[in-house]
């Protein structure tokens, strides 16, 4: 074997080493699963009949350490009569977790379904009060690293008050609002055998500002929540407060309006 044949298999040697530690020698990461907080925007829809297109961006709430993750979403919701209005979104993570090579790696697809009812009016119908439900839920699954589920259960109980202008060439309303918000988290580890559903609790409040102008809504709130102590593979986490600010978009196609 000359010289050139046995700088080639070496090359070759090397480079085969090279892919197979790359794709192999790669250690699985963990990566929290997050809750996200669907956007309330007040007591009533968003339109008081067709379709909107969703789009949100906000903090949410990260796994079992607790701590603040943004997550940017989108969807779509159907509202009736001015009164009731059912959604359902995805939301992804902007956070990630690197692996040993460097490598990000930002979780799961979070999906959420929700629904808001508008039980009544007072202030001869410039204020409002209902009821948002919303559940979600999200898995991830990585060889012997992680086997998670994540599902919440999140109910607000809004009341608005808001100021309506419309016209033949105008439709445009701006709404202020408030709301106590309750979240029920329910963590389940198969790897570790362990389920924790009463400790996962976030309680708080929230306050926005929802404005429509035509064929667009947009929303600006801010949630207070206060966080639970929880214990995850041995590490406690504290509880505390946050402020997870949050904004959404909704294109409108009304119908019946």
């Amino acid at each position: 074997m000359n010289a050139s044949t046995t700088w080639q298999v070496i090359h070759r040697t090397t480079l085969g080493a090279v892919l197979v530690c790359t794709t192999a020698c790669v250690e699985s990461v963990r990566v929290p699963l997050a809750v996200p907080l669907p956007s309330v925007g007040g007591a009533r829809p968003a339109t008081p009949g067709g379709v909107e297109l969703i789009a949100e961006f906000g903090d949410k709430v990260w796994g079992q350490e607790q701590e603040r993750a943004e997550m940017g979403g989108g969807g779509l919701a159907v509202a009736l009569g001015d009164r009731v209005e059912l959604s359902t979104l995805l939301y992804g993570k902007t956070r990630q977790v690197n692996d040993s090579n460097g490598g990000p790696h930002h979780g799961e697809v979070t999906t959420s379904i929700r629904g808001k009812i508008r039980l009544g009016d007072f202030a001869g119908g410039l204020g409002a009060f209902g009821i948002q439900l919303a559940r979600s839920g999200t898995r991830r699954e990585r060889t012997d690293v992680q086997d998670e589920r994540l599902s919440a259960s999140d109910f607000a109980l809004p009341v608005e008050f808001h100021a309506l202008t419309s016209g033949p060439f105008i439709d445009q309303r701006l709404t202020v609002y408030a709301a106590p918000r309750l979240v029920l988290q329910s963590f389940e580890d198969r790897l570790n055998r362990r389920r924790d559903i009463t400790d996962g609790t976030l309680a708080g409040a929230l306050a926005g500002v929802a404005a429509r102008l035509r064929y667009f809504t947009s929303i600006a709130e801010m949630n207070f929540v206060r966080t639970p102590t929880m214990e995850f593979s041995g590490t406690t986490f504290d509880s505390g407060w946050h402020v997870l600010p949050m904004a959404s978009v909704r294109g409108l196609i009304p119908i019946g309006e």
